[in-house]
């Protein structure tokens, strides 16, 4: 106990250097900024709060079952990319990597090393982990990729179509087209 007050004394002794103020001060700044930045978005959203109650409940139902069907294809493709029958591992691991992803800004990544890490703690081991996260970031990116292709029947039909919607139709196309035709040669 006398040890940690004679430390705690020496610490208090030593004035504060700038480089210790700008450490503390940094986190406040950034969140300050954060907050200058999002509150007005905010107080938007919760304004928009008593149009709620306009909803018919069958539809906010309706919503709540589309989301939680997400959830479940989410969770068992990344079941199969991961080759395991377990849920619970992979359900955790998901939840908490995409809380991080949503709530930091560029959060992608810190999300992604989230997932592998609780993954691995759960007994994965780091070649399944990363081939299983890597294949089920594929496969999200070839189902962006792909959603061009429900514009075809619009643009045969021939359709009023903005030019700008046939071009990024077309590029999303030409790009799914490519991943696949790269994924095949790399299996080979």
């Amino acid at each position: 106990m006398a040890e940690k007050a004679a430390a705690i004394d020496a610490v208090e002794a030593r004035p504060l250097t700038w480089k210790t103020v700008a450490k503390r001060a940094l986190p406040v700044a950034v969140a300050g900024a954060a907050l200058y930045l999002v509150l007005p978005k905010l107080i938007a959203v919760l304004g928009a709060w008593p149009r709620l109650s306009t909803l018919n409940p069958a539809w906010f139902m309706v919503c709540l079952a589309a989301e939680l069907a997400s959830f479940i294809c989410n969770f068992a493709l990344q079941r199969l990319a991961l080759r395991t029958k377990a849920w619970f591992p992979v359900v955790t691991a998901g939840l908490t990597g995409n809380s991080v992803t949503n709530s930091l800004p560029g959060g992608s990544a810190a999300g992604a090393a989230v997932q592998f890490h609780m993954l691995t703690t759960a007994g994965f081991d780091t070649d399944t982990a990363v081939g299983g996260l890597t294949t089920f970031s594929l496969l999200e990116v070839g189902g962006l990729l792909a959603l061009p292709i429900f514009a075809l029947p619009t643009i045969v039909a021939d359709a009023s179509v903005s030019r700008g919607l046939v071009h990024t139709a077309l590029l999303g196309i030409a790009a799914f087209v490519l991943c696949v035709l790269g994924r095949a040669r790399a299996a080979h």
